[in-house]
């Protein structure tokens, strides 16, 4: 996989983690003024369990950015 592949795999990343963030802070939204929320607890653990996997993907992806700096500058 070249850098720029790495670096576009790296910004999905992020832009879901910042969706499921927001759904998060919808829900929460949701809690304050229903007595109903739309999401469940599975659901919101679901979300909690896809950024933890999505974090390390992109952690993964960021460190074989950095080893290949670091090879390339020796």
């Amino acid at each position: 996989m070249t850098d720029h592949e790495r670096l576009t795999t790296l910004q999905s990343y992020v832009w879901t983690l910042e969706l499921l963030g927001e759904s998060l802070v919808q829900r929460d939204e949701q809690l304050e003024c229903e007595h109903e929320p739309q999401l469940s607890f599975r659901a919101s653990a679901g979300i909690h369990q896809a950024i933890k996997i999505i974090s390390r993907l992109a952690s993964e992806q960021c460190g074989k950015l950095l080893g290949d700096e670091e090879r390339v500058g020796r």
